[in-house]
């Protein structure tokens, strides 16, 4: 267990002199990463619930909500169920910013994933770094913007220092790979039920995903 926080500066981490084992290991041991996405850092680890209780305590967080998942790619999504609207999206923007709500009618994921109506949040990152480090993982990760409740989601993880909240924070390792390019967040839709539904407007917009799904199947 880290007693303060680390910074591991990377843009790859399969470098013979980046310590991908002490990585893997702190996040297989229960630990928290910052890592990097193609839209802004965010918080992540294995979904457990004792891992996502520590990142609500980062983020500040008192009111309960779900967190999405990083996956390596729609294979990694073993029991939940893929609409044909889904399979379409993700063949069009993944690896990228669009997360993709799924129903677990199964309820074989954590809590800490599931929406109130049974609905987990999947995505598959196009950034390099954090793309790499679940293929080497091996396991989808709880992904969630690293930021304090209501403030704004990190770009740049130099200013975890001016904050005393972070800087001061246990258990935490920050994949530092520079600053971001400024993105909106995420567009998150939901596939979960008949009709689809934009929950979130972002990174990709609406008019895009419209193109893609006929017959006033969309909702905003």
């Amino acid at each position: 267990m880290l007693n303060r926080v680390k910074f591991l500066k990377t843009r790859n981490i399969l470098a013979p002199d980046f310590p991908l084992a002490e990585v893997i290991g702190h996040i297989d041991s229960g630990g928290v990463i910052i890592h990097p996405t193609e839209t802004v850092y965010g918080f992540g680890g294995i979904p457990h619930g004792g891992v996502t209780d520590k990142i609500a305590s980062l983020k500040d967080r008192t009111i309960k909500k779900p967190m999405l998942l990083l996956v390596p790619d729609k294979k990694s999504t073993e029991g939940l169920e893929w609409t044909p609207e889904a399979l379409i999206l993700a063949d069009a923007f993944w690896p990228g910013p669009l997360t993709i709500v799924l129903s677990d009618k199964d309820v074989g994921y954590p809590e800490s994933v599931r929406n109130a109506t049974g609905g987990v949040g999947v995505r598959v990152s196009s950034h390099p770094v954090v793309s790499t480090l679940i293929k080497e993982l091996g396991v989808p990760m709880v992904s969630t913007s690293a930021n304090i409740s209501g403030g704004q989601p990190l770009s740049d993880v130099t200013s975890i220092a001016e904050s005393e909240h972070l800087s001061s924070a246990e258990d935490l390792l920050v994949l530092d790979t520079g600053p971001l390019p400024h993105s909106l967040p995420s567009t998150l839709i939901d596939c979960s039920k008949r009709s689809l539904r934009i929950l979130r407007e972002g990174a990709i917009p609406f008019r895009e995903i419209e193109r893609l799904i006929p017959g006033g199947r969309l909702n905003v």
